[in-house]
């Protein structure tokens, strides 16, 4: 009991100490901490021109103040929604850029609707859109279990009487993976733990340190910042990571086996956010669908002739019909800015955001002019197969993808929650246990070791994505950037093993400023600035 309570107070009193420390922290570069004078009020009133919401299902709501929240019904209910609030209030403007942001998972709606809150008033140069979805933890892990049976939503009556009977089965199915996996979720852990404590140019024979220097030297746009860990911030997490190991592992478990679920469906949850590009030509089948069921609703003599559709299908209908995020993407090539121009438009996804904006680049038509990943959720794989197509058929277009330091990655502790849960980012929760990846090319698109392990080629999977014969032109296009770690000084840098740059560049920490040390960090940061992408 006694040695419980002394892990208790080494826990906390590692929590405290860190936070009178700052441990972790850079400070924010001056102009990004520049704000317009527009009050909170002002802001939630002009919500409708800047946000585009969305239930579970795609389909989006309506947010002017005197239509209570409600859900837009149909294809013109919609597109008259966007033509009266986003693209009136694009062309009022007068702006020429606009910046779509598509927020990660992990978000309810309040917290999804933070980003507009907060990062309204400090972007200039775009007229921004946020896009905000339902991925809460909670509101998916439900979905899970009560609605969701292998892929397919229950709807009907008998479908949810199924469901909710097999519930209880959900939950215990859930709990065994949670017993039955625990020893190779605390390996698979662990051996991400020592990633941060073992010097880069120690292990595999520095092969992903040699893999980057040729493609730095050979002028391909990579770059990784230096490690600045600080001795005593290094410590502090010491300790606590020992402190609270036994702690660990009993909310791995739980983690692996419960949040398993909750993360498919957030996965199930993109495809209902962006279901599919919506043309004209579709569009006008689903009214003769629509005109068809009207017919067959009336009484019919001939008993040949089909009955009226299923309210299943009915449903079904109505909500691809009133999907939000095609209608934005079907109205944007008839755009035109005041001066009659086509904008410019900047894609910004986080996390999950990514994997949303994969499958609506790997649909469009349109030109992009940039397209900015932070921590990609996707995997290399979806990137691949979307991303990279469109790159080489859209040359204009400029991609980066931005990354923590594999330390700031493999070792980032959640300390709201007093350390208690496994170390690493939502990037490694996923490499190590929510997902199972089969190949190299399955893992996380956003961690930067992914990118340097070696492929089936024998090369880094970086250099895959340049193996074409437009390779020159994507090397000129395609920007890979990981962020430095540690909130030390100039004069705090650790050792030359411990970096991937044959010459770090020492920085104060004030010249290092904007720099995310967390998963959620990104999203704190200017995600609208070229500067904040990529630095010449």
């Amino acid at each position: 009991m006694r040695k419980n309570l002394w892990l208790q107070v080494a826990a906390v009193g590692a929590l405290a100490l860190c936070l009178a420390t700052g441990c972790g922290s850079l400070p924010r570069c001056p102009e990004s901490k520049a704000r317009r004078e527009t009050t909170r009020i002002d802001l939630k009133t002009n919500e409708p021109l800047n946000v585009i919401e969305l239930d579970a299902d795609g389909t989006m709501y309506d947010l002017r103040p005197t239509h209570a929240h409600s859900q837009l019904p149909g294809s013109g209910g919609v597109t008259n929604y966007l033509a009266d609030t986003i693209w009136k209030g694009f062309r009022d403007s007068g702006k020429t850029n606009l910046l779509i942001f598509v927020h990660g998972g992990m978000n309810s709606r309040d917290v999804g609707l933070k980003h507009y809150l907060d990062d309204f008033k400090q972007i200039d140069g775009y007229y921004p859109v946020f896009v905000v979805w339902p991925s809460g933890p909670w509101s998916t892990y439900v979905e899970h279990l009560l609605w969701v049976r292998q892929g397919i939503k229950m709807e009907t009556k008998k479908e949810k009487a199924f469901s909710l009977l097999t519930s209880p089965l959900m939950l215990v199915a859930d709990l065994g993976r949670a017993v039955t996996r625990l020893p190779m979720v605390i390996a698979n852990n662990t051996r991400s733990d020592f990633e941060t404590i073992t010097p880069i140019r120690k292990q595999d024979r520095a092969t992903m340190v040699n893999d980057y220097r040729k493609l730095a030297t050979n002028n391909y746009h990579v770059h990784i910042g230096d490690d600045y860990s600080r001795t005593q911030d290094r410590l502090i997490r010491d300790v606590s990571y020992w402190a609270t190991l036994p702690v660990k592992y009993v909310v791995s478990s739980l983690l692996d086996g419960l949040g398993k679920g909750a993360w498919d469906d957030m996965l199930r949850r993109t495809e209902t956010a962006y279901p599919g590009r919506m043309e004209e030509w579709l569009t006008n089948r689903v009214a003769e669908m629509q005109a068809q069921q009207s017919a067959n609703l009336a009484p019919q003599d001939d008993t040949n002739k089909p009955g009226p559709p299923s309210k299943k299908k009915k449903n079904r209908l109505k909500r691809y019909e009133a999907a939000g995020l095609p209608a934005l993407f079907a109205m944007l090539p008839k755009i035109r800015t005041t001066n009659g121009t086509i904008p410019q438009i900047t894609l910004v996804g986080h996390s999950m955001g990514a994997i949303i904006l994969n499958r609506v680049v790997r649909d469009t038509k349109m030109e992009f002019t940039n397209i900015v990943y932070m921590g990609a959720a996707c995997s290399i794989e979806d990137f691949s197969t979307s991303v990279l197509p469109y790159m080489r058929e859209h040359t204009n277009s400029q991609f980066y993808s931005l990354s923590l330091h594999p330390v700031a990655e493999a070792g980032e502790v959640c300390w709201m929650a007093a350390d208690l849960v496994p170390r690493g980012s939502l990037l490694i929760w996923l490499d190590n246990f929510l997902m199972n990846p089969v190949t190299e090319q399955e893992r996380t698109f956003g961690r930067w070791r992914n990118l340097f392990r070696t492929s089936a080629t024998g090369e880094p999977v970086i250099k895959r994505f340049f193996d074409n014969q437009d390779s020159e032109s994507l090397k000129q296009r395609l920007h890979f950037r990981a962020f430095s770690v540690g909130a030390g000084d100039k004069d705090q840098m650790r050792p030359m093993k411990y970096q991937w740059n044959d010459h770090p560049t020492a920085k104060t920490r004030c010249e290092r400023c904007d720099t995310p040390l967390a998963h959620g960090d990104f999203t704190e940061m200017p995600y609208w600035s070229k500067d904040f992408w990529w630095k010449e």
